[in-house]
């Protein structure tokens, strides 16, 4: 949205008032005339508000980036921001001969009253480009790439959302052996394309009190651990590919960092003129970005999944550790005209030098960008888009395979009952 400059705060606070005032509060609702004709117009009106302030925010960041000195802070351990810059211009490489895999999955599932049937499915994408727009496309382990499928059964009564948590488990378990599985198939590999974070969350499952969870977890973690170390012996580059977040970190950190440089009427004033700290709050780091940054361009990088390192330290689990001696980081990159950023997760081992982690962040965009590029609305890598293309269940497939386990089930005259939210008969 574009706030055309000779907008006023002040008008829209007054205009704010007017409307208040001729409306009367009431938490137990409006009637639709009453919403159409008045509160509409108060949340459309400070939405307006809240975007001019942000706009302001922005402006004060970029006109300032070059005075934005973090240099000072970065030598310390628990400062996150790990590059003295706002962002910084990458440019495409010549991906000719480069060999990129990505790996998706999806789950349905099905739930009765007194059972619950999960539907899973994973397929690993290879690409191999001749050149940055032409490529062969090879599946794993179906060479169709559809053809892999998983069904389980949970016949424990359990709360909906442990279930739900176990689902999960399972499905990320099956994309990260399937990419174990390739890899040792395959010498060639590149770079490997995650379809979200490359750190399993949430850490703190890894202590759940259902035990068949905290099993599940355990043995995740170590699939993980494999993953790796696989990439790390085979030189793979492995990256974490977020469509969508709202997490506002590295947002908050660049707060603490304006706070930390302390602002005043001769150095860095415009910040003090805005209440920045308040404004940040509006931000998510997707949203600032998406302003910040032009096409080819990143974020600085900074430490992200800082909950494994709390575990570390505490030592309450001490294999944690060994299946994660390394240093995760996170930056946001623009790949495209008309979409918002995608945040890239990578890792590097303990004894990297930030030179190494910038380096590698650099290396990372300059791969990205031209496989991303292709669609100015839509800035995702293509092996993710594919990936994730195959991956989808179709509701022609589980219906294929839950009417094939039902049948099965009524010749022995067990029918299954649906929820009641599910066959309301209105």
């Amino acid at each position: 949205m574009t706030i055309r400059d000779n907008f006023s705060k002040s008008n829209i606070s007054k205009s704010n008032q007017y409307i208040k005032n001729t409306t009367r509060s009431n938490e137990s609702g409006l009637t639709k005339e009453q919403l159409l004709l008045i509160d509409l117009k108060i949340i459309a009106q400070e939405y307006l508000e809240i975007e001019h302030l942000k706009n302001k925010f922005t402006k004060s960041l970029l006109d300032n980036r070059e005075n934005l000195d973090f240099s000072e802070f970065i030598k310390y351990p628990n400062y996150n921001i790990k590059e003295n810059l706002v962002k910084k211009q990458v440019s495409p490489s010549n991906i000719r001969g480069l060999n990129v895999v990505s790996v998706d999955g999806s789950s349905v599932v099905k739930k009765f009253m007194n059972v619950d049937f999960s539907f899973l499915k994973a397929i690993a994408v290879h690409y191999y480009f001749y050149k940055n727009h032409t490529s062969k496309i090879d599946y794993f382990p179906d060479i169709t790439g559809f053809n892999n499928y998983m069904v389980q059964a949970n016949y424990i009564n359990r709360e909906e959302n442990v279930v739900e948590t176990k689902v999960s488990m399972d499905m990320t378990f099956m994309e990260i052996k399937l990419l174990n599985e390739l890899i040792e198939k395959n010498n060639s590999i590149d770079l490997i394309i995650i379809d979200g974070s490359i750190v399993i969350m949430p850490i703190n499952l890894i202590f759940s009190k259902d035990l068949e969870i905290s099993k599940k977890y355990d043995k995740l973690l170590k699939e993980y651990q494999t993953l790796y170390s696989n990439c790390i012996e085979k030189g793979i580059i492995l990256i974490g590919s977020i469509k969508d977040t709202r997490t506002s970190a590295l947002t908050h950190l660049i707060r603490n960092s304006i706070q930390m440089l302390k602002p005043s009427t001769t150095k860095l004033a415009d910040f003090i003129k805005i209440n920045y700290r308040q404004i940040i709050d509006y931000f998510s780091d997707l949203d600032l970005f998406n302003r910040v940054l032009k096409k080819s361009e990143r974020s600085c990088i900074f430490n992200c999944k800082k909950e494994l390192d709390k575990i570390r330290d505490t030592g309450i689990k001490k294999e944690i550790p060994y299946y994660f001696p390394l240093s995760f980081y996170a930056f946001y990159l623009k790949t495209t005209l008309h979409d918002t950023p995608c945040r890239i997760e990578f890792f590097m081992d303990e004894k990297h030098s930030l030179k190494d982690a910038s380096e590698k962040a650099d290396l990372i965009s300059s791969i990205l960008l031209p496989i991303s590029s292709l669609n100015e609305y839509y800035g995702l890598p293509i092996p993710q888009i594919e990936a994730h293309r195959r991956a989808v269940f179709k509701p022609a497939e589980v219906n294929l395979l839950f009417n094939n386990l039902s049948r099965t089930l009524n010749s022995y005259g067990v029918s299954l009952l649906e929820k009641r939210r599910v066959r309301r008969p209105f």
